[in-house]
C-alpha cells in the first residue's frame, strides 16, 4: 500500500472510532437526539496556541491543596492538570509559560502564605485550583496584591476588580438540578454531611447519622423507593411476607461532604438495586468521585445524573466551534501525555499519570491569563488584570469550554445543565488501564 493510501486509511479509521463512540453514547442514554448543526462561521482551533506580544518568561501561579485522601480542597487536584496542557500548547508556538505551584495546606493562613510566595516569585496572575475557605482566602490575598486571580472551581464571596470565577453560579446549579428532577414529585434526599439545593422540594430524608452502617442506609433507601420490600415485623407470623410501601420515591438526591463519601453512598445504593435516578448536585464531576466510585466497584451509568457546564470530553463530538475547541484541547492532552519529559504541576509525576483527569476549566483559566498578558504586552500584574477586564474569549482563542466574558466577575457565560454518567471510553485521551471509566454526557436536545 502506498503512503498516501495508508494515510487515507488511518484517517478513515479514526473517523470511524469517533462516529462509533457517539453512537454508543446515544444508545447508552436512550434519549432522543437532534441532528447537529454546523456553526454559521467555521472556527479553526489549532493544537498549538500563539500569543503574539507575550512577554518572555511569563509565569502564572497555581494554588492547590496537596493530597489525594479526601482532604477538603483536594477534589480538583487532578483536574487542575489541565493548566499544564495550556502551557504546553503555547510552548508549541515558542511562547514559554511557567506554572509555579504552591500548597495552601488546606487552611486560610496557608492560602495567604501560598499567594505571598507566588507574588515573591514574580507571577503575573494566579489560578486557585482549590475550594472552600482556603480558596476564598487565596483570592483575597491576591486581590490585596493587585494580582489577577481566576477561580475555576469556587465562587468568589464578592465581586472585585481582580477576581473572576469561571465555574457555574450556585443559582445556575440549583436551576439545573430542578431541570434534572422535572416531573419527579417524591424526591428522597440521602445525605452524608451534604445538603440538597434550596430549589429542591424534598419529600423524605435519610441521613447516615441515623444508621450504623452505610449499607443499612442504602437498604432503607431501597425500601423507600419501592425497590425492596419492608421486612415483616419481628413478631409477625413466620409466613408473613414483606410489604412494598405506598407512594415510593421517584428520584433520589444524593449529597455528601466530599466526593469520596458521595461515591460510597452511590455504590451502596446501587448494591441495593435502587433503580430510580440518582441526582448528584455536588462533587460528582470531580476526578476524586470517579476514582473512588471505580475503587468501590460502583457503576457509571445513565442512572447517575449531575449538573455542570458543558466542559466534558463528549463536547468534542459536537460539530460546532466548541466541539472543535474541545477536540484541540484533547489533542493537546494526548501530545503532553505522550511526552515523558512533561511533568504535572508539582513536577513530581509524569503528566501522563494525570492525563485522564486534566480538565478544560483549569486549561481555560491559564489561556485567559496568557491572552491578557499578550494584549497588555506586559508581565506586570496590574496591567494583566486591566487587560483581562476588557476581554471575552471563545473557542477561536483556544478555549475548550464555554465562552468566558471577563468584563464581569462571573466570567462563565453558560449555565450548568444536567449531565449523565457513561462508562463509554471515547478514545480521545491517552490509553490508561488504571483510569476510571466515567464520562459525563449532556442530555441530547429534544427534536
Amino acid at each position: 500500500m502506498s503512503p498516501r493510501a495508508r494515510l487515507i486509511a488511518l484517517i478513515a479509521a479514526g473517523a470511524a472510532v469517533v462516529i462509533a463512540a457517539a453512537a454508543v453514547l446515544v444508545m447508552t442514554l436512550n434519549r432522543p437526539t437532534e441532528a447537529p448543526r454546523p456553526d454559521p462561521v467555521a472556527a479553526t482551533v489549532p493544537v498549538a496556541l500563539k500569543a503574539d506580544g507575550l512577554p518572555t518568561d511569563l509565569s502564572i501561579g497555581v494554588v492547590m491543596t496537596f493530597g489525594q485522601s479526601g482532604e477538603p480542597g483536594t477534589e480538583y487536584n487532578r483536574a487542575a492538570q489541565g493548566a499544564v496542557v495550556a502551557a504546553q500548547r503555547f510552548a508549541q508556538s515558542g511562547a514559554k509559560v511557567t506554572l509555579p505551584t504552591q500548597n495552601d495546606q488546606g487552611t486560610e493562613d496557608g492560602a495567604r502564605a501560598a499567594v505571598g510566595a507566588l507574588a515573591e516569585q514574580g507571577v503575573s496572575g494566579v489560578v486557585v485550583a482549590s475550594t472552600g475557605p482556603q480558596a476564598l482566602a487565596a483570592a483575597k490575598a491576591a486581590e490585596e496584591r493587585n494580582l489577577p486571580v481566576i477561580l475555576p472551581y469556587a465562587e468568589a464571596s464578592e465581586p472585585t476588580q481582580t477576581t473572576w470565577t469561571t465555574g457555574p453560579t450556585a443559582a445556575s446549579i440549583q436551576a439545573a438540578v430542578g431541570t434534572a428532577l422535572a416531573g419527579k414529585s417524591r424526591v428522597l434526599l440521602v445525605s452524608d454531611g451534604g445538603q440538597a439545593p434550596a430549589s429542591v422540594t424534598v419529600a423524605d430524608t435519610l441521613s447516615l447519622e441515623g444508621f450504623t452502617e452505610v449499607g443499612d442506609l442504602a437498604q432503607e433507601a431501597a425500601i423507600r423507593t419501592g425497590d425492596q420490600l419492608r421486612p415483616p415485623a419481628k413478631d409477625a407470623p413466620a409466613d408473613a411476607e414483606g410489604i412494598r410501601i405506598a407512594n415510593p420515591a421517584d428520584a433520589v438526591v444524593v449529597s455528601a461532604a466530599t466526593p469520596q463519601r458521595l461515591a460510597r453512598l452511590v455504590q451502596a445504593l446501587q448494591s441495593r438495586d435502587v433503580s430510580v435516578p440518582l441526582v448528584l448536585p455536588d462533587g460528582a464531576i470531580t476526578p476524586a468521585f470517579a476514582s473512588s466510585l471505580a475503587e468501590l466497584d460502583g457503576t457509571a451509568s445513565g442512572q447517575l445524573v449531575s449538573v455542570a457546564p458543558a466542559t466534558g470530553d463528549a463536547i468534542a463530538l459536537q460539530q460546532d466551534a466548541q466541539g472543535r475547541g474541545m477536540s484541540a484541547f484533547l489533542s493537546g492532552i494526548r501530545l503532553a501525555g505522550g511526552n515523558p519529559e512533561v511533568k504535572n504541576l508539582t513536577d513530581d509525576t509524569p503528566f501522563s499519570a494525570e492525563a485522564w483527569a486534566a480538565d478544560a476549566r483549569s486549561h481555560d483559566a491559564v489561556v485567559a491569563l496568557v491572552r491578557a498578558a499578550a494584549l497588555a504586552g506586559s508581565k506586570e500584574p496590574s496591567k494583566v488584570a486591566a487587560s483581562l477586564r476588557t476581554l471575552s474569549f471563545g473557542p477561536g482563542e483556544g478555549l475548550a469550554g464555554p465562552p468566558l466574558d471577563f468584563t464581569q466577575a462571573q466570567a462563565l457565560t453558560a449555565d450548568a445543565i444536567p449531565v449523565f454518567a457513561s462508562p463509554q471510553d471515547l478514545g480521545l485521551r491517552p490509553a490508561d488501564e488504571n483510569a476510571p471509566r466515567l464520562v459525563w454526557v449532556p442530555a441530547p436536545a429534544s427534536p
